[in-house]
């Protein structure tokens, strides 16, 4: 890993409009041509590529839409039949990939440690005999010994630090896990249905700074400092004469002002954040090939669609009276990017012009791969929102950005693959299709009713169409002991055909696309076998598994950023008071301790476990566990409990050299009938003790028969 240069960035010849006295940039920017052509340049490629990727960011919203129950022509009619299989089956595919967190592990990375031992027992052996020489001898330890034996020394003191650096990480990354806000573990159940249902989807490292706002505070809390970038706001809007006394911001002001001073305390956290931007609002270069590692690509953009106010608490400038930049309308979901149409002239109820403060900017944060830099700019302002510098979370892969994607397939066209949603979408139409034609069938074939014109009149056409259940007719037309079956005949219509209606197809289909049986949602065909519904539960097992392995990759790449984060950031302070004072930091560099230390996701570690399997599979090699020699009692008894899922810690339990309970117990059932410990008992121990019919003695007391066996093993 290498790091980027500490130089400041170039200040502009001409820069933006002096701030205000409260600090606050409200005029428009005059930058000089070449800071205006850079800022134009920037904001020209990501209108382009935002162009460039247009097809597929609307089959992306296409996609969640007929998700949502859009199924019939792009729109969602309540008057025809739609069952959602696809929301089964992404419901399940989210239960079986994401069960958990993922269980991370600091690996030391494989080095030889020592420069002059060899590794082997025999060296060891050389150097005890070499000591017992000396101590008899008098005389002192030869050098090349002294080398090797401060050789090991040195040696093994690094390894134990580095288990210990390696401890103390894995704490503080499950910390961090379990501290984030919204939930961990709900963002990456929302990221796989996300994948599910657009294709592709994505994590965002950050490190959350004291008091430090950013665009992505909009979808996370952030307490405190939200509320003091609040009070800023509205202090300098106050300060330089753009509030009124009677505006509603005034009174909001004095009213954070009054809670803030009567805490006491206050919560706020410093660390390791994880944002989850939607799918289409990561724009890509248009050169990248690949997506899955933005192979190829030179620069990335995060977009957001963020109110006015919100700008100005973030930045520092005020975009209702600084620049002409593009409005975005604000109605249907605030903050969220990716989801605003562009508006030319909008208007509020009593038709006058919306407040310029409760517009939407579009706001791009942009990634540049070839100068290793950051900028924020927006869409119509003639100036950096932040000007280019170096990112404030530095990782070796440069891009903060990490993808997701489950059905990748290799298209020059587009690096967008299908979602399941969309290679679903011909299946469920299908069906939808089958199930609403039987239906309209089942409406045709109602029972009907024939008479010839003219034969019965309003009055008894009436009374014949609705009638109460067992009720006494009285027809005018019926003359007195008149046939009524040659009035009025039933019209008989063909039976229906269920073999046009069948959806047997589309299930045998869906277990092709995507290896979803039938079975599994909750439709068991007729005349399928246990071997049919098995094979297919192997099938489905298989792409999961693919799934599974995809998820794993995305999260070891994503743990070992956060763990180059870890050690370019956190201070030993802050570590100390995650993993307790018994927590040991790195006195190396943290260049020296990224090399040597690796972050891994064991496999599979957040999917859903299949335990019947895994307690079968060691109830089976426990046993031959228990013959062989040298194997470790507390390992084997970490397997057997995390086989089981459960949340014991055995490491209290377990103390070196001391027998098992059922010893103990054996032991002390001897002590209590003989009076004394085995100890006290003479060389027979516990054969003193008085033994039922049939029972023999230890080989040095007298012995009864016993099954034959070599000579030395029975007593005489």
């Amino acid at each position: 890993m290498t790091y980027p240069p500490t130089t400041e960035p170039l200040e502009a010849e001409a820069t933006s409009a002096e701030p205000v006295k409260s600090g606050m940039t409200r005029e428009t920017p005059t930058p000089d041509p070449s800071r205006a052509a850079l800022v134009k340049h920037w904001q020209g490629k990501v209108a382009n590529a935002k162009k460039h990727w247009e097809k597929d960011f609307k089959r992306m919203k296409e996609d969640q839409a007929f998700l949502g129950g859009a199924q019939w022509d792009g729109r969602e009619d309540p008057d025809k039949y739609t069952a959602n299989i696809i929301q089964r089956h992404i419901n399940q595919r989210v239960a079986a990939l994401y069960a958990k967190n993922p269980k991370v592990v600091v690996r030391k990375r494989r080095t030889m440690d020592f420069t002059q031992w060899d590794g082997t027992t025999d060296a060891l052996q050389n150097i005890q005999m070499a000591m017992q020489m000396a101590q008899q001898t008098g005389m002192g330890m030869p050098p090349e010994m002294m080398g090797l034996i401060q050789d090991i020394a040195q040696g093994v003191q690094r390894r134990s630090m580095l288990e210990k650096v390696s401890k103390t990480l894995e704490i503080i990354y499950d910390y961090t896990l379990n501290q984030q806000i919204p939930p961990f573990k709900v963002q990456m159940k929302q990221l796989v249905r996300r994948v599910c249902t657009t294709g592709v989807g994505y994590v965002k490292l950050g490190f959350n700074r004291l008091l430090e706002r950013s665009p992505d505070d909009v979808e996370r809390i952030n307490g405190l400092t939200e509320q003091i970038s609040v009070m800023e706001r509205i202090l300098a809007d106050v300060a330089d004469d753009k509030l009124d006394e009677g505006r509603a911001e005034v009174e909001q002001l004095r009213l954070l002002l009054a809670d803030y001073q009567q805490r006491e305390q206050q919560v706020s956290r410093e660390g390791l954040c994880f944002d989850f931007p939607p799918a289409t609002s990561v724009i890509v270069d248009p050169a990248c090939r690949h997506l899955r590692t933005f192979t190829g690509a030179r620069w990335i953009a995060e977009e957001y669609i963020l109110p006015v106010d919100e700008i100005k608490e973030i930045y520092a400038i005020d975009l209702s009276t600084a620049g002409s930049a593009t409005s975005y309308d604000l109605d249907s979901k605030s903050g969220i990017p990716g989801l605003k149409e562009r508006i030319a002239a909008a208007v509020t109820d009593d038709g006058a012009a919306p407040a310029k403060s409760k517009d939407g900017k579009c706001v791009w944060v942009i990634w540049d791969k070839t100068t290793g830099q950051t900028c924020t700019v927006c869409e119509g302002y003639a100036d950096f929102l932040v000007e280019p510098k170096q990112p404030d979370v530095f990782i070796e892969r440069f891009w903060p950005v990490f993808p997701l994607i489950f059905n990748e397939t290799e298209n020059e066209d587009s690096i967008y693959p299908r979602s399941d949603v969309h290679l679903l979408k011909p299946l469920q139409k299908e069906y939808n299709r089958c199930r609403e034609g039987l239906r309209q069938h089942r409406i045709a074939n109602r029972p009907k009713t024939a008479v010839a014109a003219g034969q019965l009149d309003e009055e008894d056409i009436e009374k014949l169409r609705n009638h109460p259940a067992n009720a006494v007719i009285t027809l005018n037309a019926l003359p007195p002991n008149g046939d009524v079956s040659k009035l009025i005949q039933p019209i008989r219509m063909p039976a229906i055909d269920s073999a046009l209606y069948d959806t047997s197809p589309v299930y045998e289909d869906l277990l092709r696309v995507v290896g979803q049986s039938d079975a599994s949602i909750g439709s068991a065909q007729s005349g399928v076998t246990a071997t049919g519904d098995s094979i297919a539960e192997q099938n489905r097992t298989v792409a999961i598994a693919s799934n599974v392995d995809d998820l794993d990759d995305m999260l070891n790449e994503l743990s070992r950023a956060a763990g180059q984060v870890f050690f370019l950031e956190m201070s030993q302070e802050t570590v100390m008071k995650i993993a307790g004072p018994g927590a040991v930091w790195p006195s190396l560099s943290p260049q020296d301790v990224a090399d040597e230390l690796l972050l891994e996701v064991e496999a599979g570690s957040s999917g859903r476990p299949n335990r019947a399997t895994e307690i079968a599979n060691i109830e089976r090699l426990a046993p031959l566990l228990l013959q062989m020699p040298g194997v470790k009692p507390d390992w084997l008894v970490k397997q057997l409990i995390m086989r089981l899922d459960d949340r014991l810690d055995p490491t209290d339990a377990i103390a070196a050299g001391l027998p098992s309970i059922i010893t103990q117990n054996a032991m002390a059932k001897v002590a209590q009938a003989t009076g004394g410990t085995p100890e006290e008992q003479g060389g027979n121990g516990a054969d003193n003790e008085e033994k039922p019919p049939g029972e023999g003695k230890s080989p040095s007391g007298p012995t009864t028969p016993q099954s034959p066996g070599p000579t030395g093993m029975m007593g005489g």
